[in-house]
C-alpha cells in the first residue's frame, strides 16, 4: 500500500444527496405552491432520483468499472471493458483510472480519493454516466447515475392532496438528548439515528406521540398512516417539521408530507417508519403515490 501515501485527496463535483428543497419548513397554506413547485425540481435535477441507473455494494477488494462479470457497467459503452477500479481499503475508497481506457474522465489527477467525511459530496463522470460513494450502516456501495434517464423527461409530477388546514396541527415538543434509536431501510440494513425529541398531538379526541429523528440539524418524522394501503407510496412518507416556540408548541403540518427516494427509483435506500411512527388512521394529505413507480 506504499502508493496510497503518494495521493493526494480529492474534491470535485459537488452531488450531496441530503441537500433537499424538501428540508425548507413551509407552514401554512401560503408556502403550498411553492413548495409543490420546489418538489418537481427537486425531483429532476441532476442529482434528483429519477436518474439513479444502480446502486453497487463494495468489498474489501478491487471492484472494476465495465469488466465482464460484475454490473458495475456503462450501458451505453458495453466496449470499454476496463474503465479503471475502486478499492476500499478501511475508511477510503479509491477510484484508479485504467491507463489505457479511451474514456475521458473529468480528473485532475490520476486518482481519486474518496475519504469517508466526504461521502455523498464526491461523483466522477464520464459522459452521461457519473458515480459517488454512499455509505450505509459501514457498508460502502457505488451510486450510478444516468444524466441521459428517460424517467426524467417522462416525469410528470408529483400527485398530491389540495391542502386543507385541517391536517395542519398544534402540537408539543418534547426535547430528548443523547438518545437515539435502530432505523431499518428498504433494504434491511440498520443503523442508529438521533432522536431529537417526541412530537404530541390529537386527532379526534385520542393523543398520538411521533419521534422526530435529527436530519442535518432538523426535525424529520418518518410515519406511516392508513393512506399506505392505496393512494400514497406503502412504506410511508417523510416530514420536516419546524421547530418549536418558547414553549414548546410547533406546527405538525402533514399537508407537507413528501414521498420517499424510493418512490422514484429503486436504487435508494430509504429508511422506513419506526414502530412508534406508524399511525393507525388515515392522513389525506401531502404528497401522493407517483405514476413514476410503473416506469423506473
Amino acid at each position: 500500500m506504499k502508493f496510497l501515501k503518494a495521493i493526494l485527496p480529492l474534491i470535485f463535483l459537488s452531488n450531496s444527496s441530503f441537500s433537499s428543497y424538501a428540508q425548507v419548513v413551509h407552514l401554512g397554506s401560503a408556502g403550498f405552491e411553492p413548495w409543490k413547485k420546489d418538489r418537481f425540481e427537486e425531483i429532476t435535477t441532476e442529482n434528483g432520483w429519477l436518474n439513479l441507473s444502480g446502486l453497487f455494494w463494495l468489498e474489501e477488494n478491487k471492484t472494476t468499472l465495465n469488466e465482464a462479470g460484475n454490473n458495475l457497467s456503462l450501458e451505453s459503452n458495453p466496449n470499454e471493458k476496463n474503465l479503471g477500479s475502486f478499492i476500499m481499503k478501511s475508511d477510503s475508497v479509491w477510484f484508479i483510472p485504467n491507463p489505457e481506457t479511451k474514456s475521458k474522465f473529468n480528473l485532475p489527477s490520476k486518482v481519486l480519493q474518496f475519504p469517508e467525511e466526504h461521502y455523498g459530496d464526491l461523483a466522477l463522470k464520464v459522459g452521461q454516466w457519473k458515480w459517488s460513494i454512499i455509505e450505509r450502516g459501514g457498508l460502502y456501495g457505488v451510486r450510478v447515475r444516468n444524466l441521459k434517464h428517460p424517467a426524467v423527461e417522462q416525469f410528470d409530477g408529483i400527485p398530491v392532496y389540495d391542502y386543507n388546514p385541517e391536517w395542519n396541527f398544534e402540537a408539543k415538543f418534547i426535547p430528548k438528548f443523547n438518545e437515539s434509536i435502530t432505523i431499518t431501510n428498504v433494504l434491511g440494513q440498520e443503523y442508529d439515528w438521533n432522536v431529537m425529541g417526541h412530537i404530541l398531538f390529537n386527532f379526534n379526541g385520542v393523543d398520538y406521540e411521533l419521534l422526530a429523528l435529527e436530519e442535518e440539524g432538523k426535525l424529520w418524522v418518518i410515519f406511516s398512516d392508513e393512506t399506505n394501503l392505496a393512494d400514497t407510496y406503502p412504506t410511508g412518507r417523510y416530514m420536516y417539521v419546524g421547530f418549536p416556540d418558547r414553549t414548546g408548541k410547533l406546527a405538525l403540518d402533514f399537508n407537507y408530507a413528501y414521498n420517499p427516494p424510493c418512490a422514484f427509483t429503486s436504487f435508494a435506500t430509504c429508511p422506513i417508519p419506526p414502530k412508534d411512527n406508524r399511525l393507525d388512521f388515515a392522513i389525506p394529505a401531502g404528497e401522493k403515490m407517483p405514476k413514476v413507480l410503473q416506469i423506473h
